[in-house]
């Protein structure tokens, strides 16, 4: 096993840079690549903050030994990173050549003084990650390139309370290589949120503001009867969304929503103002209220030259081509 120490920089956000070591007591040059990791999420209504607190870089190589990076337990609040923004958690380390499988972040359990949390109306919460630990893809490091990837975690489909602790599913993570993934903003229709809350005004949440969501799914879903809920399990001919976005407004009061780092390929979109009688537990279109209102389309995602275009995809008519900017 090796372990490697990282050194600390500041900068306009908090960067994570760990510098490689080696057993070997020759001269022998070890062909190197480097590798950076950015984290960015899809944020959930009722959550004010999440802390994430990050532990080591864990990864094993072809020949099967453990490579391990200290992240020194730095904190840093999700939410801060959502739509195309991102934290960039590991910054250009130094890796030898080859294909890394089993890669993952280690976190420090929330215990309710220490480790990772959530802060909702409610106050401070543990928060338990899934096995202790973020998954990323395998990784292949190539000799003097730099692999840049991006772990996306969204909240509406993974983060749930139990009592009071909030636990963390890995299924609703996936991880991206920068350069074969792009952004989506989508520009909604206003008189679809008019005629959603009017046909929808006998279950208006309390406080009188329902909870428009975007949900993204395969490309095999075709029409809106196959979308289902965020439920664990659904009936048969209906599909699990991919992610799940929360629709927001400009200063003019036009609806839009975002997701980043999504792979390329096609998806198709729904729009519902019922959030919230979507549990993310229970198949709430068969065995509850929730209804899914609309069928936004088909949706490609293209990359670009660079990785990262964005797409604009107007739901309905559209809202005029207004959307607040999203960095990357």
């Amino acid at each position: 096993m090796k372990t490697y120490y990282s050194v600390l920089m500041l900068s306009t956000v908090l960067l994570l840079s760990a510098c490689g070591g080696s057993d070997s007591t020759t001269d022998e040059v070890i062909p190197l690549g480097q590798f950076s990791l950015g984290v960015s999420d899809a944020p959930m209504a009722g959550v004010s903050r999440l802390g994430l607190v990050m532990n080591e870089l864990v990864m094993t190589d072809a020949a099967g030994e453990i490579h391990r990076y200290s992240l020194q337990h730095r904190e840093f609040n999700l939410l801060d990173y959502q739509g195309m923004n991102r934290h960039l958690a590991i910054d250009n380390i130094d890796l030898p050549v080859g294909q890394y499988h089993n890669v993952h972040v280690t976190i420090d359990q929330g215990d309710g003084n220490q480790g990772c949390y959530v802060e909702d109306g409610q106050g401070r919460h543990s928060l338990q990650v899934e096995n202790g630990y973020l998954p990323i893809d395998d990784v292949e490091i190539i000799a003097n390139q730099q692999r840049v990837m991006t772990l996306e975690i969204n909240l509406y489909r993974g983060l749930l309370r139990e009592q009071e602790q909030y636990q963390l599913s890995h299924s609703a993570m996936w991880s991206v290589d920068n350069s074969q993934m792009g952004h989506l903003i989508g520009e909604v229709d206003p008189q679809w949120i008019a005629n959603c809350e009017t046909d929808y005004a006998a279950v208006t949440p309390v406080g009188g503001e329902f909870y428009h969501l975007a949900y993204l799914y395969p490309e095999s879903v075709t029409s809106v009867d196959q979308m289902a809920d965020m439920g664990t399990t659904h009936p048969a001919g209906l599909t699990a969304p991919l992610s799940v976005s929360r629709l927001l407004q400009t200063a003019d009061g036009d609806w839009y929503f975002a997701m980043g780092y999504l792979p390329v390929g096609n998806y198709r979109v729904g729009y519902s103002c019922l959030g919230h009688l979507d549990d993310p537990i229970i198949d709430d279109i068969s065995a509850g209220p929730f209804a899914m209102y609309e069928d936004a389309g088909a949706i490609t995602i293209e990359s670009g030259p660079l990785g990262g275009q964005q797409t604009i995809h107007e739901c309905g008519n559209g809202n005029g081509g207004h959307h607040q900017g999203h960095g990357g």
